[in-house]
C-alpha cells in the first residue's frame, strides 16, 4: 500500500450492472489525518441501484491492536472477500476481519483495484505506490 498523505487505495468490486452496489475489499483513506497505512484497513458496502447509493455499512479497523496485523505500506499482504449467498466476509492475510448480511444477491461483480488522490496540499511523502503481487478469483457455477 501507498505511505504517501493524500493516497486513497482500493480494491474494489463494482456490479457488472452499474454502480451501485459495491464492494470494498481495501479501501484506504489516507487524505483523513487519523489514517496509517501500515494499521489501519477499512471494508464497505455500497448499496443503491442506478447510479444512487442510498445507504452504505462497513467498518475501519485499527488491525494491529484488533488482530496483530499490521505493515501495510512495507510488504505484500492477503486482502480476500467471500460472497456467500447469506453472508459476505472480509480477510486480511487469513483472518476473518469483518462480515456483513448479503444485500446483493444475484449481482456479478468485476474487480478494480487503483490509487485516488484526495488532497488540498503537497502530495510528495512517502510513496504513492501500490503494487499488487498477485490477484485470483475463484467462482462457483
Amino acid at each position: 500500500m501507498p505511505s504517501r498523505r493524500g493516497s486513497w487505495p482500493a480494491f474494489w468490486l463494482v456490479s457488472t450492472s452499474g454502480w451501485p452496489p459495491e464492494i470494498d475489499i481495501y479501501e484506504g483513506f489516507g487524505y483523513q489525518s487519523y489514517w496509517d497505512f501500515d494499521r489501519h484497513v477499512a471494508h464497505t458496502l455500497h448499496i443503491g441501484a442506478n447510479g444512487t447509493r442510498y445507504d452504505q455499512r462497513g467498518v475501519t479497523i485499527q488491525t494491529q491492536q484488533a488482530y496483530g496485523l499490521s505493515g501495510y505500506s512495507q510488504g505484500f499482504h492477503r486482502f480476500a472477500v467471500d460472497i456467500q449467498r447469506d453472508y459476505i466476509t472480509w480477510f486480511v492475510d487469513g483472518v476473518e476481519t469483518y462480515q456483513s448480511v448479503n444485500p446483493f444477491r444475484g449481482f456479478r461483480f468485476y474487480p478494480i483495484m487503483d490509487v485516488a488522490v484526495k488532497t488540498d496540499g503537497a502530495y510528495d511523502d512517502g510513496s504513492g505506490d501500490m503494487v499488487v503481487k498477485s490477484f485470483k478469483i475463484y467462482s462457483a457455477p
